[in-house]
């Protein structure tokens, strides 16, 4: 199946039915707190969550040992076991593409840079970009594994997409692993390459500015690069991520660097 097919195929929804099972709703109040907070910060950014979701999100954290516990009293909870296999391809797919996209590469190196969304790699993402999503996590006499928290990090990629669509995916995918993608690249690691050079020649501090645009479905963020107080370098992406970089990069140039 081509990528293309597998792109239309994402973006009406038949590629994967969309069809949650019934399951029981957070255990409290403070749960669904918790959840609406990891959720609200970036990358994420989703503010707007209908109770009715709720459960879904819960049910991507947590874990199958705490699922066959016996904190749900008349049922057994889902774990995130389902969400967690659509979730992984949601995330190769969404990779695949941008690097597709973005990216002038032979398919085996294409295939190298996917390997960013190894379940290895996973969970030191997490704790690297500070994602929180560890802390989350419900089991029983289980510890928080890279295993366990690599799972849990696909299954609410899955919860993402089954509750925003593939729009939305995209953009938390791309908000957490641009950065990652393109350090594989060194040449187009601009944001890389302007810290380095800046810290090679002194020239003060590095400070990036954000601003969003657009509608919630399709937002645009501006970037700018402040460097040792002047401004320097703009961007405009649709994702944070990506338009640091574009920032980054205009910089350079006119740093003579690019």
């Amino acid at each position: 199946m081509s990528l293309a097919t597998i792109r239309e195929k994402l973006r009406f929804g038949s590629f994967f039915r969309r069809r949650t099972p019934a399951i029981r709703g957070p255990a409290s109040r403070d749960r669904e707190a918790e959840m609406r907070a990891l959720l609200a910060r970036p990358p994420f950014a989703i503010t707007d969550i209908a109770d009715a979701a709720l459960p879904l999100y819960d049910r991507a954290l947590t874990h199958r040992s705490y699922a066959n516990g016996s904190e749900y009293p008349i049922a057994a909870a889902d774990d995130n076991e389902r969400l967690e296999f659509l979730g992984n391809y949601v995330l190769d797919f969404v990779i695949a593409d941008h690097l597709y996209g973005e990216y002038d590469l032979p398919p085996g190196e294409m295939n190298r840079r996917l390997q960013v969304t190894r379940n290895t790699k996973l969970a030191d993402i997490v704790h690297r970009q500070g994602l929180g999503i560890d802390g989350l996590i419900r089991r029983r006499g289980q510890a928080p594994t890279d295993s366990i928290i690599a799972d849990a990090f696909e299954a609410l990629i899955g919860a993402i997409y089954v509750d925003r669509g593939i729009g939305a995916a995209r953009e938390v995918v791309l908000a957490i692993f641009e950065d990652e993608i393109a350090g594989c690249d060194t040449r187009r690691n601009y944001r890389g390459r302007l810290q380095e050079l800046v810290a090679r020649k002194g020239l003060g501090g590095i400070e990036y500015i954000y601003r969003r645009t657009g509608p919630g479905s399709s937002p645009v963020w501006v970037a700018r690069v402040i460097v040792g107080g002047a401004p320097l370098g703009r961007g405009e992406a649709p994702t944070k991520q990506g338009a640091a970089m574009l920032a980054a990069r205009e910089a350079l140039g006119r740093l003579g660097e690019e």
